[in-house]
C-alpha cells in the first residue's frame, strides 16, 4: 500500500471558487489516486461539488466561511486572520497535517501568510513561488513567477539554492 500524499487546498481562493478548484481536484484525482485532499472553505458548497466524483477516503473538508479576496492587499489578507481558508490551509502544513498547500488565491497574501507560518530555509531572504511549466520532454517546475518585484543577485542565487534542495526543481531564466 502506498502512502497518501496530503494536499491542503485553499478551496476559496481564485476566481469562480470553489467550483473551479473542485473541478481541478477531480481532474487531478483521475491520474493520482494516492492523494488525500484536505479542502478549506464553505463545506456545503464544496460537498455539493465533490460528492460522488471522488471517493470520500480521498478528501476531507474543513468548514470556513472567511476568505482572503483578490482585492485584499498582502498585509490586509494576512490581517483577516486565522479563520480564513488560506491561513488554515497553510497552518495545516505547519502542523504537519498536510504535506503541501495549494491556492489559486491572492498571491501576495499567500506569500505573507506563508512567511508568517512556515520556516524559511536558512539564509534565504525571499520565498519563491513555483509552477509546472511544459517542456518538450514533460514538465519542469519553475521558481519565482513574478511574485518578487525586485530581486538582487543574491535572491536569484537563493532561488537556485531552494531548487537544489529538491531534485525535481528546475530553475529556468528567460
Amino acid at each position: 500500500m502506498s502512502v497518501l500524499i496530503k494536499i491542503a487546498v485553499d478551496a476559496m481562493g481564485g476566481d469562480n471558487s470553489p467550483k473551479k478548484i473542485v473541478e481541478g481536484i477531480i481532474h487531478h484525482h483521475k491520474s493520482n489516486k494516492n492523494v488525500f485532499y484536505k479542502l478549506f472553505g464553505e463545506e456545503n458548497n464544496i460537498k455539493n461539488l465533490i460528492e460522488g466524483k471522488i471517493p470520500k477516503s480521498n478528501y476531507g473538508i474543513v468548514n470556513t466561511t472567511e476568505k482572503v479576496s483578490s482585492e485584499d492587499s498582502p498585509l490586509g489578507g494576512a490581517k483577516k486572520g486565522k479563520k480564513t481558508s488560506m491561513w488554515l490551509a497553510i497552518e495545516s502544513v505547519k502542523n504537519k497535517d498536510c504535506d503541501i498547500v495549494i491556492s489559486a488565491g491572492n498571491t501576495g497574501a499567500l506569500l505573507v501568510i506563508s512567511k508568517l507560518n512556515l520556516k524559511m530555509i536558512e539564509n534565504i531572504d525571499k520565498p519563491a513561488l513555483s509552477a509546472l511549466w511544459p517542456n518538450k520532454k514533460g514538465m519542469s517546475v519553475v521558481l519565482d513567477l513574478g511574485a518578487n518585484i525586485e530581486c538582487s543577485s543574491k535572491n536569484l542565487f537563493d532561488f537556485y539554492l531552494q531548487k537544489s534542495c529538491k531534485k525535481y526543481f528546475y530553475l529556468i531564466y528567460y
